[in-house]
């Protein structure tokens, strides 16, 4: 999967890496939940993020929901993100294994 958006899913390892390469945006959050710029070093982020996506505290892989603007598309967009939500799943999965993605997922 490449850093840019595959089909509306997006691995945030590969994406956030690519933010902070490429274009030296390293995007944080203050108090309240808005992004802001990091003043962190570009190692010092990545490894912090990297343990985050570890730890399930940020899932590696996640979606985008497709909302179509007219009514005629809805049933659409619902088998759309069925199956990016199946195959954001099984990325998942995959990558934390079985019970630890159970146990992050629950949480969210």
């Amino acid at each position: 999967m490449e850093s840019q958006l595959m089909h509306g899913i997006i691995d945030n390892l590969k994406e956030i890496g690519a933010m902070v390469y490429k274009s030296n945006f390293m995007p944080d959050t203050d108090d309240k939940g808005n992004a802001i710029q990091s003043k962190e070093q570009y190692g010092a982020y990545i490894k912090r993020l990297k343990k985050r996506i570890q730890d399930g505290e940020v899932l590696r892989y996640e979606m985008h929901y497709q909302i179509s603007s007219l009514d005629c598309y809805k049933e659409f967009d619902e088998l759309v993100n069925k199956q990016r939500q199946k195959e954001v799943d099984k990325l998942n999965e995959e990558y934390y294994g079985k019970e630890k993605y159970l146990k992050i997922k629950q949480c969210y």
